[in-house]
């Protein structure tokens, strides 16, 4: 299990027990705990391994270390499932709807017995909700609007960060066999998908029996759905659904071919090998005239059978991808190695958990030769943000670390807060001095499209932005962001130069493919940011990456694959 899984455990442990009416301080213990785990760039279960004392790590008493290793040892929590055993199954569903914390829900339980989203819709259609104390007409519109974008969001789909976490955990174990020749998570993960239904491992072993043996006796499993000689599926603790298949070592490309996907992708491929008299499937390539599999061992050699080159994964959706890669039209994809630098993180000067020195380390290990310190402004209470005071001691204290470095440059930034006036949380002479302003919307995200319109507009026309910070405000798999004329403030940028950032936080994913796929055709310039809290934090530029690739945006238009000082030239 990953950090991420250990804090939801917690989480639901604090807001079970607020629901339940217990002390408040019992409750915010175990949510000032989730909050450490979540943050922490150590793995829990490896400090665990270790023999670490959780309980000197900040927020984790003795009571909340010993339930951390009762769901290290059984993937469990004890409290947890006593909790869960006091209310009905749908309870947690109504944390799922946007102003509905444990207080109101507690409320909506007690008074008329709400204990799922069915209950709460008709409730609401009812009018019951707006007579309850403390609600009213208005807070019932709006449970009725969530109600309605929560029917149209599947719940069967986890969001990709999510997905991956429990697939490379999985990956991780069996990675320990000795018999595992070879292994990687396929399907819609491989592809990049903002969500998936479920996750497909595939497995390269000649031993399978040991392969699922050890697969179902993850702690992680809560139940086998099928089991077989070369597919076992299970479902995990969380719900979701994995599969493992194994295959033998020179079929291994094509499967993994196949399972990757997409349908339609793979019926593109079918169609056009048919064609050339050949089949294939996830064997392999198989001649028709004398049934010979003649490519099966890398993607790479089954893309060549057909006359193809190698295609993305993340470009496998059953569009153009086949008819661009035969005249040569596949765009040329960033990648790790093409990312020089990374221009949206935190250090401890706001709500970042690491110093700027241990920034950089984790930085130049991988690869960059730049960085943007881009702490808070202090608009917004909780991430302990700058004052003009602090932020202009940083720029000094950036400006002084950034001549021990003859390799690497130090950029001074900030994210600052548009305020619901346009105006920038910052001294202003403060903004024109240093190198990097990412400007971001925290808070008034309900504002009507036209106010929201001109609050974008100001800030766009300030002349102190360089970068529009995680630019819907949207939470993947839960809050749907904030609205305006996307054409109206994309011309804006590209007026005032102004980069629309392409956000890899796990909870985040935002600008999503599709808008940045249509942003970049416009002419708006793309930069990429993990938007980093911990050293950890820096390692989820990948999905920033992964997104972009899926939006088909050259490197080229890719602020981040320049230099610090051509980077610096493109925003000017």
């Amino acid at each position: 299990m990953n950090n991420a899984q250990y804090a939801d455990i917690l989480e639901s442990i604090a807001t079970l027990r607020q629901i339940r009416g217990d002390s408040p301080f019992k409750s915010r213990a175990f949510e000032n705990a989730a909050r450490s785990i979540r943050k922490m760039p150590e793995k829990i279960e490896e400090l665990i391994d270790e023999g670490f004392d959780l309980t000197s790590l900040d927020g984790i008493g003795k009571s909340i270390s010993g339930e951390l290793h009762k769901i290290h040892e059984t993937g469990e929590s004890p409290t947890h499932k006593e909790l869960l055993a006091n209310f009905p199954d749908g309870i947690l569903e109504l944390t799922r709807v946007e102003g509905l914390g444990p207080k109101r829900i507690k409320l909506l339980y007690d008074e008329l017995g709400i204990c799922d989203l069915a209950s709460l819709e008709i409730a609401a259609e009812a009018g019951q909700i707006s007579a309850l104390p403390g609600l009213g007409q208005k807070t019932e519109d709006k449970i009725k609007s969530e109600v309605i974008r929560l029917k149209n969001t599947s719940v069967d789909r986890i969001p990709l960060p999510l997905a991956r976490a429990a697939g490379e955990s999985i990956v991780a174990a069996l990675s320990k066999l000795d018999c595992i020749q070879k292994i990687e998570i396929a399907g819609s993960i491989r592809r990049g998908r903002e969500t998936s239904k479920d996750i497909d491992i595939l497995v390269a072993s000649k031993d399978y029996t040991l392969v699922f043996d050890t697969f179902v006796g993850l702690k992680e499993v809560d139940n086998i759905l099928v089991r077989g000689d070369t597919k076992t599926s299970v479902r995990l603790k969380s719900g979701t659904q994995v599969d493992v298949r194994v295959v033998e070592l020179w079929q291994f490309g094509a499967a993994l071919h196949y399972f990757t996907g997409s349908k339609e992708h793979n019926i593109q491929i079918r169609s056009r090998a048919k064609k050339m008299g050949l089949r294939i499937n996830e064997y392999g390539v198989l001649r028709l005239s004398d049934e010979e599999y003649i490519a099966s061992k890398t993607e790479e050699d089954i893309f060549g059978a057909i006359g193809l080159p190698w295609i993305a994964p993340e470009l496998r959706e059953g569009g153009d991808e086949i008819e661009n890669a035969l005249n040569g039209k596949l765009p040329e994809l960033i990648d790790k190695t093409s990312v020089m630098g990374d221009l949206h993180m935190h250090t401890l000067e706001s709500d970042g958990r690491n110093t700027i020195p241990e920034m950089i380390e984790k930085a130049k290990s991988l690869g960059y030769t730049y960085i943007a310190i881009t702490d808070h402004s202090a608009f917004v209470p909780v991430t302990g943000g700058m004052t003009a005071d602090r932020f202009a001691a940083q720029i000094e204290e950036i400006r002084k670390e950034n001549e021990k470095h003859s390799d690497f440059t130090l950029l001074a930034g900030i994210e600052v807060d548009i305020l619901s006036d346009g105006s920038l949380d910052m001294d202003l002479e403060l903004l024109k001095v240093c190198d990097w302003v990412v400007g971001s919307i925290h808070s008034g995200m309900n504002m009507k499209k036209e106010n929201m319109n001109q609050r974008l507009l100001t800030a766009m026309h300030s002349g102190y932005l360089n970068a529009f910070g995680h630019p819907t405000g949207r939470i993947l798999g839960g809050r749907k962001g904030y609205d305006y004329d996307l054409d109206l403030i994309l011309g804006a940028a590209i007026e005032n130069k102004i980069a629309f950032e392409m956000n890899g936080s796990t909870g985040r994913l935002d600008l999503n493919a599709e808008m940045a796929k249509y942003v970049s055709q416009k002419g708006a310039m793309v930069v990429l940011g993990s938007d980093a809290h911990s050293t950890r934090g820096l390692d989820e530029m990948r999905y920033a990456i992964q997104q972009s690739r899926r939006a088909e945006i050259p490197k080229s238009k890719i602020l981040n694959s320049l230099s610090a000082a051509d980077l610096l030239l493109a925003t000017r």
